[in-house]
């Protein structure tokens, strides 16, 4: 599916890939482990309610929506191959330098790179059926002058 887009969507899809990856990703798995065991409010006498819901509800939801992106990023990474899964996660995730996943993975610093830039790119193309690679190309098309 990649190969149907634009050198310019890819590198637009890649940097939303990194950036779901070094910050949204890091933000739900912090909500998630300080979350817990979510559960409803319990009804010992009438609730005092608002138009917008309990704080309850809205962090119910909060994490739902947090399980659902660790979710989806774990299914992308899934697909990729070994180095390109293993190099993600060690970087993104588990913020090693490349030069020691490089180590870990018995490849020189410079190859490194490829393999991420490589994973990345993939990474875009696997997530949730190519979501990120059709976001990008319609806010490219979004931008550019009639």
């Amino acid at each position: 599916m990649i190969s149907n887009f634009s050198d310019e969507v890819i590198k637009r899809a890649s940097s939303d890939a990194k950036h779901l990856l070094s910050k949204d990703l890091q933000r739900a798995i912090r909500i998630n482990k300080s979350a817990g065991s979510v559960s409803s409010q319990s009804m010992d006498s009438i609730p005092k309610g608002s138009h917008r819901g309990s704080g309850s509800e809205e962090t119910m939801l909060l994490v739902s929506e947090c399980r659902r992106l660790i979710r989806d990023v774990s299914s992308a990474l899934s697909m990729l191959d070994a180095d390109e899964f293993q190099a993600l996660q060690d970087f993104y995730i588990h913020d090693k330098t490349a030069v020691r996943i490089a180590q870990d993975l018995c490849v020189s610093h410079t190859q490194i790179y490829r393999i991420l830039n490589r994973g990345i790119d993939q990474f875009a193309d696997y997530y949730k059926n190519g979501e990120l690679l059709v976001t990008a190309k319609r806010e490219l098309e979004f931008k550019q002058p009639a």
